[in-house]
């Protein structure tokens, strides 16, 4: 009988909710309960009226318990339950012949069912409302006692009472200790439940810390390869900088260009990589550094003088800078140099012939403390279909196109654009139609700058006098021998005679021999590295110089290594000498302060 009931009213079921079970236990028990008073009052012969509550009692619990056992409507219809209930006890208040009679019993029944039915919040005003319901019902009694109705005999109330008590307990016993049953069964597989949650948390925790480990892994990896690629790329680039500067017969020019370009081409694709790595740690960070806006953007532009179709005059470049436009700026320029070539790459990519237009100018609408700047890149190009446009910004996407390029690239330039360009608290913009051209347009945030230094770029041999302008004793510490012969011939060059080392011992010797104004400091060397060298070095008692960091990883993190250290610049490789030209007053001043200090 008991397997029965727990199907029937779904005990054992953990999917039932325990206040939907909680409503089926009482209108199920309340149904039972008063259809086995109703049959033991025509037996002893209660009064009609009476019976006729009780036969309306069972017909409201039979219909709560159907809208609460198949129609799962047990939260609306609890009120609705209660209600009836408690009018129904009140009318038979007077049948059951009030507080002598089985209606004080009924009451106390009546409380708990609403104790176990209604929601916490509500148990106060429900107990006010019964008790002054039972109060006023007790006035009437006592003041008018013509209300009630007598039992024909002594034996009939006592009859009457007596099974009161006894189905009003075992319906209690029977309700409580079925709620009681459920709610252990649930509150087992709760438990069960929980410790489940609590293997599983400690089994994500533990392959979190492995994926932790492996990304960890895998940036070290892409940190080690960067400085292993960038190494030769560095002698690439900076030596065909330096053959650049010779005569060259129109065919070595060709194959210059060649070299030129796809190292430029492997360099970007390098940085891509590493930057969208950054991207998913959240660790791309930007800097901010005086610049002028004229002069980023016209050695930014320049870097394309070598393309194929620029030099054949296919296409042509046309910047175009708004009188009003601010020029002295503080930002990240390399950051914003990294949009600008992404984009007028793509512009040169898709486009055969006319001309790209590079539009700047200062946005109307300013936010305080910030100028705002509006940059746009048209070209004449190939176009882009409207369905494709929601694809530009995601990694590794392309867009097919019936224009191919020789380098396909990786997919990441404009995904590494729009979050650049997201940290620099702006927004970019595109607007294409096919075989008509495409429109990329961005705005970013900046800062009010100081008017920088700026050094002539003269050819010919002439940056010999950068040497007579801020003369330097230096010294580099790299290990690379291409490395070696390329920044030898760079700083020559410019007019600098230099000593060079192959690691951080020799220049802890080379110090002890003679004092150096400047110290270019290779990051990974063998024996002792450069980090590790600018330590011991800031420990000795002698004449400090102006350090900069030479180093392929460019990751913030890296960065602050390198001050930590006590170095006082950085610069990331690929060297060149357009870098080299364009810092060297940045260090002559610095070396000066650091003399200053002594």
């Amino acid at each position: 009988m008991k397997n029965f009931l727990n199907r029937f009213l779904r005990l054992n079921d953990t999917t039932v909710p325990l206040e939907n079970k909680l409503s089926d236990i009482v209108t199920f028990g309340t149904f039972v309960s008063v259809g086995v008073g109703l049959i033991q009052n025509i037996a002893i012969g209660i009064h009609w009226f009476v019976n006729s509550m009780l036969g309306g009692t069972m017909l409201i619990s039979a219909i709560c318990f159907y809208l609460s056992r198949y129609k799962n409507l047990f939260r609306e219809i609890r009120p609705y339950f209660l209600a009836t209930i408690g009018v129904f006890l009140a009318i038979s208040w007077f049948a059951n012949y009030g507080v002598r009679g089985p209606s004080l019993v009924l009451m106390a029944m009546f409380a708990v069912l609403g104790a176990l039915l209604i929601k916490k919040r509500g148990n106060t005003l429900f107990f006010i409302a019964l008790a002054l319901l039972s109060t006023v019902l007790l006035l009437i009694e006592l003041y008018h006692p013509e209300t009630l109705r007598v039992y024909q005999t002594d034996l009939q109330l006592q009859l009457d009472l007596f099974n009161t008590y006894i189905f009003g307990i075992v319906f209690l016993a029977l309700t409580i200790s079925f709620f009681k049953s459920s709610y252990e069964k649930d509150r087992e597989v709760l438990i069960q439940t929980t410790e489940r949650l609590e293997r599983s948390q400690e089994e994500i925790i533990q392959e979190k810390e492995k994926a932790e480990k492996a990304e960890r892994a895998k940036t070290e990896f892409l940190a080690n390869m960067s400085h292993e690629i960038r190494t030769p790329l560095n002698s690439i680039i900076g030596t065909s900088d330096l053959l650049n500067e010779t005569e060259l017969t129109p065919r070595q020019q060709e194959y210059l260009e060649t070299i030129s370009i796809s190292s430029r081409h492997l360099l970007s694709l390098v940085s891509d990589v590493l930057d969208m790595s950054r991207i998913d740690q959240g660790r791309l960070f930007l800097e901010s550094q005086d610049f002028q806006l004229s002069t980023l953007m016209n050695s930014t532009l320049k870097l394309f003088s070598n393309e194929p179709k620029i030099g054949n005059k296919q296409l042509a470049l046309d910047l175009i800078i708004a009188p009003d436009t601010p020029q002295n700026l503080r930002g990240d320029a390399y950051r914003l140099r990294q949009v600008i070539v992404n984009l007028v790459s793509n512009a040169i990519k898709f486009s055969n012939n006319g001309t790209i237009e590079i539009k700047v100018a200062k946005k109307a609408v300013q936010i305080p403390g910030k100028i705002c700047i509006v940059f746009e890149v048209k070209d004449p190009g190939v176009g882009i279909a409207e369905e494709d446009l929601p694809k530009l910004f995601r990694p590794f996407s392309e867009i097919k196109t019936a224009t191919q390029h020789p380098f396909r690239g990786a997919g990441l330039g404009l995904a590494i654009t729009h979050t650049i360009v997201t940290k620099m608290g702006g927004e970019i913009k595109v607007e294409s139609v096919l075989n008509q051209g495409t429109t990329f347009t961005f705005c970013v945030q900046l800062e009010a700058g100081i008017p920088l230094i700026q050094i002539p770029d003269n050819r010919g041999g002439e940056e010999g006098k950068l040497a007579d302008v801020y003369p330097l004793s230096i010294l580099v510490a790299e290990d690379n021998i291409l490395n070696q012969k390329l920044i030898v011939r760079i700083m020559e060059h410019f007019g600098y005679q230099i000593d060079i080392v192959d690691n951080g011992n020799e220049v802890i010797q080379k110090l002890a021999q003679q004092d150096y104004d400047l110290i270019f400091m290779d990051v990974q060397m063998p024996e002792l590295g450069g980090i590790e060298a600018t330590r011991a070095l800031r420990q000795l008692n002698t004449a400090q110089p102006y350090i900069v960091a030479m180093t392929a990883a460019a990751a913030p993190e890296d960065q602050e290594a390198c001050f930590a250290a006590g170095m006082n610049d950085y610069v990331v490789k690929p060297i060149s000498m357009t870098k080299i030209r364009a810092l060297i007053p940045k260090w002559k001043e610095g070396v000066e302060k650091v003399k200053s200090e002594k």
